[in-house]
């Protein structure tokens, strides 16, 4: 069954789901206390060293404040996409499994709790996608359908791959095709994405690389300037024009680096 038919699912308001209470939503990050501490440190720390770089006056720190929340912004989404990208990760090897057991003639739930659990075994109890697992195997047990569970679970982890997933196994259950043959066509296009996803990474890791170094170099040449030519740049600081004139590079390095950022990722 081909991923344009959940698609069309889609457009029919097939996919809807509501959030249910008690249950993580991968679609955001929030920082635990020690986190919102290391993280919270540390931006405003490159905050004072911008405001020390760009305009060297105790009067701007405040302006240390934006670059500590703009820090904490990119760190939250950083690590949210990390999670959501683990997961992904996780769910093919438990589409692999669950088709494994499919062929070896187990029934959908009961392939679903064998997949269950041998992603426990290989990951450990406290992987995020285990415990989601576990939680559908539960919910299973009182008669819930696997395919609404999993539906659910696309729509918290905001991850396509599972939602796509979950949309197939409604098609399925709803048309009743051949479930081994629909979860095969399914698992090698998940797999077939995110191989490329993790090839396309591997090509680029040298460009990303250099898109950070290249960040920090004018940042570099400031320093650089500040400390081997000591009163050549103070024209720049202490004066109104001095402080327009590094608020705009300020803002044009910032565009820069995210627009760099941008160029660097590639969706598949």
């Amino acid at each position: 069954m081909s991923l344009e038919i959940v698609k069309n699912w889609r457009s029919f308001g097939g996919g809807g789901t509501s959030r249910e209470k008690g249950r993580t939503d991968y679609r955001v990050y929030h920082f635990t206390a020690p986190e919102l501490l290391k993280y919270g440190s540390a931006g405003l720390l490159l905050g004072l060293c911008v405001v020390w770089l760009c305009y060297n006056s105790v009067y701007a720190v405040p302006a240390a404040i934006p670059v500590m929340v703009f820090y904490l912004f990119a760190k939250k989404k950083q690590k949210r996409e990390e999670r959501q990208r683990l997961l992904n990760y996780h769910f093919r090897d438990f589409l692999s499994s669950l088709h494994t057991n499919l062929l070896a003639g187990y029934s959908l739930e009961n392939g679903v709790r064998m997949s269950a659990a041998d992603l426990a075994k290989l990951y450990g109890r406290k992987d995020a996608l285990a415990v989601e697992l576990k939680d559908i195997t539960g919910q299973m047990r009182f008669g819930k359908p696997a395919e609404q569970l999993f539906l659910e679970l696309g729509t918290r982890s905001g991850v396509e791959d599972i939602m796509n997933f979950g949309e197939v196994l409604v098609i399925a259950k709803r048309t009743g095709g051949d479930m081994s043959h629909i979860l095969e066509s399914t698992w090698r296009n998940i797999c077939g994405k995110i191989d490329t996803r993790q090839e396309i990474d591997t090509v680029t890791a040298a460009r990303r690389y250099e898109q950070s170094i290249m960040s920090f170099m004018p940042a570099g040449i400031i320093l650089y300037m500040r400390v081997t030519f000591e009163g050549f740049s103070d024209r720049i600081y202490g004066n109104p024009a001095g402080a327009v004139l590094m608020t705009f590079c300020l803002i044009l390095y910032a565009g820069a680096f995210l627009a760099g950022r941008k160029l660097c990722r590639i969706e598949v």
